[in-house]
């Protein structure tokens, strides 16, 4: 059995802004996000032990990715801090990605620092963050590829 490999902790980010826009609907078993440009909407399914998602990063990649990680912020199953969720809203994360050329790491710094000059304390954000990531490193969710591709 294969499992989804575990993303880079700059796609808790991408995670949060899904959340802070309101981006992510379920409805029971039914689950979309939507992309940060609107332009895409991604399937998200819960199976018995593991999600299957048509984002990219999931179903090209096999790593876990923005999605089902606010899937399973928004179900409890990753506990993370709602009230840093705020600082993410309305960010553009397509628009940004391809900018940089896919650098996740990059623009995630970039937002981070002008979030910092705003004074909000990033540092904070950071180590927050981190305690989410310490609980996304311990999953192990069977991979499972979406049948349901490309996204609408």
């Amino acid at each position: 059995m294969s499992y989804y490999k575990i993303p880079i902790i700059e796609k808790i980010y991408e995670a949060y802004s899904a959340i802070a826009d309101d981006r992510v609907h379920i409805d029971g078993n039914d689950i979309r996000s939507v992309s940060s440009d609107y332009t895409k909407t991604y399937t998200i399914t819960k199976m018995e032990d593991t999600y299957v998602s048509n984002d990219n990063m999931s179903f090209w990649k096999a790593t876990i990715g923005y999605p089902i990680l606010a899937t399973m912020m928004l179900n409890g199953e990753l506990k993370y801090n709602k009230d840093i969720i705020k600082y993410f809203k309305n960010i553009n994360w397509k628009k940004l990605n391809t900018k940089h050329k896919n650098d996740y790491i990059l623009v995630s710094k970039i937002i981070l620092d002008e979030m910092q000059r705003s004074g909000i304390d990033s540092d904070f954000i950071k180590s927050e963050t981190e305690k989410v990531y310490e609980q996304v490193k311990t999953l192990r969710l069977p991979y499972k590829k979406s049948k349901i591709f490309p996204p609408k």
